[in-house]
């Protein structure tokens, strides 16, 4: 098992363990759309960027990352901190 699959499922040390800098800028807020519920095509009218171009980024974030498929990519997210959701009451 690889460090990010490690991470990716809570094995690791956390995100010290590995950095979102191997991601540009455009793929971190794809990725934080993604970690929030939003499909593709929401994703692609939120930010502005074509569907495809959305998918692409996804197929590279995934590959960057070395992560399986897109449950690990919002697993990721939330445990590198990308988001902070409120707790509810």
């Amino acid at each position: 098992m690889g460090v990010m699959q490690m991470f990716a499922w809570g094995l690791s040390a956390g995100p010290a363990a590995y950095g979102l800098d191997v991601l540009t800028d455009d793929q971190r807020a794809v990725l934080r759309c993604l970690a929030r519920g939003h499909a593709e095509h929401e994703i692609a009218r939120v930010l502005g960027l074509g569907q495809q171009r959305v998918a692409d980024e996804v197929a590279e974030i995934l590959r960057r990352l070395d992560l399986p498929d897109r449950v690990a990519a919002v697993v990721f997210a939330h445990e590198a901190g990308m988001l902070h959701l409120p707790f509810p009451r």
